[in-house]
């Protein structure tokens, strides 16, 4: 017991020392944790989908126009799911963003062009409405679902959200389901 008298001693003696000392501490304590629970929810934990274990990214090859991993061309995604034999089903996803106007203020948001099967192959629900049909899809339909987080900043309610208008690149879309809150699908491509 004497040796830790002795070191509170001399750390009472140099005061602004030992306050640097547990700040630098704390912050790096802080930031450790900060960037494991990152990398824990981003890369480690589980995907926010059913069956994670059985979903499958496929690219097209194209190296040579210096694209190894380039998103495939409608067409010829079109061919690859009438010729699917393995997989359970196919769902395709173009990225993009829009910028969304009306309402109290504009911003830009990220979002991705889906086939209307993309939900059901990933396994995810709306908390509000529904998803796209196929025949919406083959017609072209404005039609969105949104987030979460942007359902919460421009509406009361999640379930509000179902049935209004978005006006998106000056273009009407209507609502038609909302996602609970914490899906995501990536923003990248892998």
């Amino acid at each position: 017991m004497p040796d830790i008298f002795v070191a509170v001693r001399s750390l009472r003696k140099t005061a602004g020392f030992t306050a640097v000392a547990v700040l630098a501490l704390a912050l790096g304590i802080g930031a450790n944790t900060a960037i494991f629970s990152g990398v824990r929810a981003l890369l480690l934990g589980p995907m926010p989908y059913s069956h994670p274990e059985r979903l499958v990214a496929v690219w097209e090859e194209s190296s040579r126009i210096g694209f190894p991993r380039n998103t495939p061309a409608p067409p010829n995604f079109v061919d690859w799911r009438q010729m699917n034999q393995v997989f359970s089903d196919m769902a395709a996803v173009r990225f993009g963003g829009a910028n969304l106007t009306g309402g109290d203020r504009p911003e830009f948001v990220f979002g991705k062009g889906v086939t209307a099967n993309f939900f059901d192959v990933l396994g995810a629900r709306p908390i509000a409405g529904r998803t796209f049909t196929r025949q919406e899809d083959e017609a072209g339909a404005d039609l969105v679902v949104i987030g979460y987080r942007l359902a919460e900043r421009r509406f009361p309610a999640a379930r509000q959200a179902i049935g209004a208008t978005l006006l998106m690149n000056d273009r009407p879309h209507t609502v038609i389901g909302v996602m609970p809150p914490g899906f995501a699908f990536p923003d990248r491509q892998y």
